[in-house]
């Protein structure tokens, strides 16, 4: 069974990985042949500094806070049930 299942996922991978070599990316992604705009033509922020991704960092901060805070409160809860007799 477990050497079927081997197979299967192996045979799977050489299928998709021929596809993935019989096409050609640079000409789907890009149509007008030109690969990178020239310097000056990037849409930029200011003078000097990095460009607007749209990204917004104090969201991600704020997400992984809340996940960390979520992790603390879990460890302290189960620790809490542990010493009580699992009630």
């Amino acid at each position: 069974m477990r050497l079927s299942v081997l197979g299967g996922a192996a045979l799977c991978f050489l299928v998709w990985a021929s596809v993935a070599l019989a096409q050609d990316p640079t000409s789907d992604a890009y149509s007008s042949g030109d690969v990178q705009a020239p310097l000056g033509e990037a849409g930029g922020g200011a003078a000097g500094g990095l460009p607007f991704t749209g990204f917004d960092l104090a969201l991600l901060f704020g997400a992984g806070l809340v996940l960390v805070v979520t992790g603390f409160l879990a460890l302290r809860l189960a620790r809490a049930r542990s010493e009580g007799g699992g009630g």
